[in-house]
C-alpha cells in the first residue's frame, strides 16, 4: 500500500490516490482520496477495495506515514489478524512494487491531466482495468488471469438505434477511456523499458576478479550522516555469477550481509597497488585496511600522524 499524492485537485475534491498491490497475482486496486486522508478513512478504503473482494491478507508492506503507524491502524490489524510490515528507507525493496506501479500510474494520468487536469479521478476505473488486464512482466499473465483463472470480457461498441442518448453517450466514454488508458499504460510501460535499457550493462566478472562494492544500499552501517563515506568499498574478490545479472562476493566475515549483489552495484578495481592477497574461504577474506565494529562502523588503523597543532 502506497499514496500518490499532490495531483491536481479534481471537481470531487481528490487530491491523492491510495494504490494497493497484490505481491501475488500483481493485481491493483486505485482509491481516490486527500491528502489530508486520516488512519480510519485508510482503513475503510483497504476494506472496500482489497478486503470485500479478497478477504484480509496476512500481511501488508507499507511506507512509514502516519497513517500506518498511527495506534488505530496498529489495532485494527491485530484485531482482524493481520501483520503490517513497515518498509525502511534504507530497503527500498521492501515495497518496491507499489512503487513501481505509482510510476506506471502517475505516466497514465499525466497523459490523462494534460487534457482535463480536473477529471483525473474519472479514469482511474479505466486505468486499474488496464492495468489488470494488461500482461505482467514479472509473472507473465495479467493479474486477472491469475486471480480468476480467464480474462475478463471486454466491452465492444455497437452501433444501434437506441432511445436513450444518455445510455449511449455513458457507454461510448467508457470505451474511449479504456482505449486511452490502455495507450498510456503501453506508453509508461515502453518508458520504462527505455530507461532501464539505458543504465543496464551487460558485464561479467571472473572468480577470483577484485571488484569495489557500492555503499548506496548499505546504510545500516553507517551511524549519522552519510555526506562523507565512501560511496565504494573493497576490494573484495569474485566468488561466482549468480546467473546474467548478479555476483557473489567473499566478504569479510564480521560484515554480516548477504554477499550476492545486482551487477550494477560493483565495478571493476583497478587501483595502482597490487589488489591485496586473498584466500579461498570467503569468510576469512579479510581485506583492506578497513575494519567493521559491531558490523555497523567501519574503522581505520593509523599509519602515522601527518599534523597537529595544540
Amino acid at each position: 500500500m502506497d499514496f500518490v499524492v499532490a495531483l491536481p485537485k479534481t471537481e470531487g475534491g481528490y487530491d491523492s490516490v491510495l494504490v494497493m498491490v497484490d505481491r501475488l497475482t500483481k493485481m491493483v486496486h486505485l482509491a481516490p482520496t486527500t491528502s489530508t486522508c486520516t488512519a480510519e478513512q485508510t482503513a475503510r478504503l483497504f476494506f472496500d477495495n482489497v478486503v470485500r473482494l479478497h478477504g484480509v491478507p496476512k500481511n501488508v508492506v507499507s511506507d512509514c506515514g502516519g497513517q500506518f503507524t498511527s495506534k488505530f491502524w496498529e489495532a485494527l490489524c491485530k484485531l482482524v489478524g493481520m501483520r503490517v510490515n513497515l518498509s525502511m528507507a534504507y530497503h527500498p525493496q521492501s515495497d518496491g512494487q507499489t512503487e513501481r506501479t505509482n510510476r506506471t500510474l502517475g505516466d497514465m494520468l499525466r497523459n490523462f491531466a494534460g487534457r482535463t487536469p480536473l477529471v483525473w479521478d474519472t479514469y482511474l476505473t479505466a486505468a486499474e482495468f488496464a492495468i489488470n488486464n494488461g500482461v505482467n512482466w514479472s509473472t507473465g499473465r495479467s493479474p486477472f488471469f491469475l486471480t480468476y483463472g480467464f480474462h475478463p470480457a471486454l466491452p465492444v461498441w455497437r452501433e444501434l438505434e437506441v432511445y436513450v442518448p444518455v445510455a449511449k453517450t455513458f457507454a461510448k466514454t467508457f470505451l474511449s477511456r479504456m482505449t486511452d488508458a490502455k495507450s498510456c499504460l503501453d506508453t509508461a510501460q515502453q518508458r520504462a523499458t527505455e530507461y532501464y535499457n539505458k543504465s543496464k550493462r551487460d558485464v561479467v566478472f571472473s572468480e577470483g576478479q577484485m571488484v569495489l562494492l557500492s555503499t548506496k544500499n548499505l546504510r545500516s552501517f553507517a551511524e549519522g550522516s552519510r555526506k562523507l563515506l565512501p560511496r565504494w568499498i573493497g576490494p573484495y574478490p569474485v566468488v561466482r555469477m549468480v546467473g546474467n545479472v548478479a555476483v557473489e562476493l567473499a566478504l569479510p566475515s564480521n560484515m554480516n550481509i548477504h554477499p550476492t549483489f545486482h551487477v550494477s552495484l560493483v565495478r571493476p578495481y583497478r587501483g595502482t597497488e597490487p589488489a591485496p592477497a586473498t584466500t579461498d574461504t570467503p569468510a576469512a577474506a579479510e581485506l583492506g585496511p578497513e575494519t567493521w565494529v559491531a558490523g555497523k562502523q567501519k574503522v581505520y588503523d593509523v599509519k602515522r600522524i601527518l599534523d597537529y597543532r595544540t
